[in-house]
């Protein structure tokens, strides 16, 4: 199995391998090169999952008469919180932290 089927395989959505590709080179991994245990747990390979995580929250619901592809709210929220979570571990410059903000008219924290 290659890096790039590796990453193909995250999530059952359909991730275009330009995207897969773009992710590897930004991460420095090999795309073609071989799947490995170790490979699987540097550090590149686990920021490009948190990468294509933030893809997939950020793609659209695709929807025509009642048939689809799509991602709900709290996934692409779960999809967020793991790929915060993997940045926060290396200290990425992608890592968001908390969120704050204003849910009506309370600020929520």
């Amino acid at each position: 199995m290659t890096v790039l089927e590796a990453l193909s395989t995250l999530n059952s959505f359909p991730v275009p391998d330009l995207a897969i590709e773009k992710v590897c080179l930004d991460r420095e991994l090999e795309l073609n090169g071989t799947y490995t245990k170790l490979v699987g747990e540097s550090q590149g390979f686990e920021l490009a999952t948190a990468d294509l995580y933030v893809w997939l929250a950020n793609t659209p619901n695709i929807v025509e008469q009642a048939v689809g592809i799509s991602n709900s709210a709290e996934t692409k929220k779960e999809l967020m919180d793991q790929a915060n979570q993997i940045y926060g571990k290396y200290d990425d410059v992608k890592f968001t932290g908390i969120t704050y903000g204003f849910v009506g008219e309370n600020f929520n924290d």
